[in-house]
């Protein structure tokens, strides 16, 4: 997040300044309250760092620890727990209005699971490039009852169409290694603009390029039969990822292992939850490296320890600076996690585009 003076009831002002927006777990944070227009004399200071919320109780103040205010113009301390931080300061002048300012900060639980070295990723080559894409829908304008009667109306050219734009002129470009996320509200269009990059929808107007392999986690349950058992899916849906047989049979028992279910793979899937299927879905999309792993919100259908193992893998596929993340989550707490850059369509136009704190904190804004 750029750094932005604000502006208080008062003759001066002040930004918080802090070394990192992100740190892994036992890396010191220090907070640096600027002033502007007041040269500081007398203020006093609480430091406030929060993990999670007020109502969770993972916040801590210097207030709290000491007793009273601080005339320190910086304050560190090291995050007790991995998450996202609200990092605050509330700032009293001898005289004047109590002022509080306020900035981001997501702490890492270790080496994978924070965000790798990005230097130099915007000189690697785009694998995905969409350029003012499109995409028209022809809704008709009048219901039918029935087969017979819509191709009567259709025969009689009776038949009329209203245009609906579930995207309109979306540009962006995802980099080799990168990690990209897609936010907005429901209905936005940011599924269909994954299946316009996964290959499953032409856009209508506008340009995608994508080179590489793709294995796309978008619809929970695309290419299983759900009357064949977990055995026979796990060789039929890697047939369709593009796996030959002896492939898979080398790492079928990795991939059973990853999805937990040893003891449920001759059980149709038809009796399986949606959680186990996702379980089944991911480990096999992610038995390899692919050159593109698309991810819509497939991580919140399973449980929350099969969700941070999923997780997990993501970050190690990230680490290897080889797979291309695409991921759209309405966690935002995961999205800054795992994302590198963000972009965030509403109502099916682009409304921001840039670092991942940056546009989740304006889209929280929003909420």
């Amino acid at each position: 997040m750029a750094l932005e003076e604000q502006s208080a009831p008062n003759p001066w002002g002040a930004y918080l300044d802090v070394n990192c927006k992100r740190c892994r777990l036992g890396d010191s944070v220090r907070m640096t309250p600027v002033l502007f227009h007041t040269d500081g004399a007398g203020f006093r200071y609480n430091y406030v760092w929060i993990n999670g919320g007020w109502s969770n109780g993972n916040w801590e103040t210097t207030l709290a620890k000491t007793g009273s205010y601080t005339t320190d113009t910086s304050y560190e301390f090291t995050p007790p727990h991995p998450g996202t931080y609200d990092l605050c300061v509330d700032i009293f002048p001898p005289d004047g209005v109590q002022f509080t300012v306020q900035r981001r900060l997501v702490v890492y639980e270790d080496l994978l699971s924070g965000k790798i070295d990005r230097t130099g990723i915007e000189d690697e080559e785009p694998v995905i490039s969409v350029r003012d894409v499109s995409m028209i829908f022809n809704i008709a304008s009048e219901r039918y009852g029935s087969l017979k009667e819509y191709f009567i109306a259709l025969m009689r050219n009776e038949l009329t169409f209203k245009e609906f734009r579930a995207l309109d002129g979306i540009s962006f470009d995802v980099r080799r290694g990168e990690a990209f996320g897609l936010v907005g509200t429901n209905g936005s269009g940011k599924s269909t603009m994954l299946k316009i990059i996964a290959g499953v929808l032409d856009a209508s107007e506008g340009v995608c390029d994508v080179k590489g392999t793709i294995a796309p986690l978008i619809e929970l349950g695309a290419g299983f039969d759900l009357e064949l058992t977990a055995r026979e899916n796990i060789y039929l849906n890697g047939s369709l990822l593009g796996y030959r047989k002896e492939f898979i049979d080398e790492r079928f028992d990795d991939i059973v292992a990853f999805a937990e279910l040893e003891n449920f793979l001759d059980m149709p899937l038809k009796n399986y939850s949606s959680g186990m299927v996702a379980r089944i879905a991911f480990a096999i999309a992610t038995i390899t490296e692919p050159d593109i792993l698309i991810v819509d919100e497939t991580l919140s259908v399973g449980d929350f320890l099969f969700q941070r193992k999923c997780e997990r893998r993501i970050q190690e596929l990230i680490a290897s600076n080889n797979v291309t993340v695409l991921l759209v989550s309405h966690s935002i707490d995961l999205v800054e996690r795992i994302c590198d850059r963000v972009c965030w369509i509403e109502k099916g136009e682009q409304r921001m585009l840039g670092d991942a704190l940056e546009v989740c904190e304006a889209y929280k804004a929003l909420q």
